[in-house]
């Protein structure tokens, strides 16, 4: 099954937009990870780092489309961050940029995105990562409330 599949997959199914996001994200920072670890110009850190860029692309998409529901400024905000990923990508793929600055975006984003503590305040496990090599595509920034 490849990425593309498995993504959609896990679309269909009672996930939230959110957690769908979430766990987008660490898929992502794990294969960032691999590449900043790994040796520059791999075809793994070239696809780790194009992965990223594309889903911040369908990110911004989301954030722009009128249905989002975030506040305006939030959205602008949230987009001014992906613009600045595709330029630090470029950078990256350059040899003048910091990886660890596009894994860390990702983190915190993921923190605003983690599953909200329960009333018993125990947090829910975020979902597991998948297998290494699937590569899901992006889902729109759904964090619309």
């Amino acid at each position: 099954m490849s990425g593309y599949q498995a993504y959609g997959r896990a679309q269909n199914t009672t996930e939230s937009p959110r957690s769908t996001e979430y766990r987008l994200l660490a898929q992502v920072c794990g294969a960032l990870t691999r590449a900043r670890d790994g040796k520059r110009g791999t075809s793994e850190f070239v696809d780790a780092l194009l992965w990223n860029k594309k889903v911040w692309d369908a990110f911004i998409i989301d954030l722009s489309s009128d249905g989002n529901q975030l506040p305006k400024e939030l959205r602008a905000q949230i987009i001014g961050l992906g613009l600045w990923v595709g330029r630090e990508t470029i950078q990256v793929l350059d040899g003048n940029g910091d990886i660890d600055a596009l894994i860390n975006v990702n983190r915190t984003i993921m923190e605003g995105l983690a599953p909200q503590p329960t009333a018993a305040g125990a947090r829910p496990a975020p979902a597991a990562a998948p297998a290494p090599g699937s590569r899901p595509v992006g889902s729109g920034l759904s964090v619309s409330g």
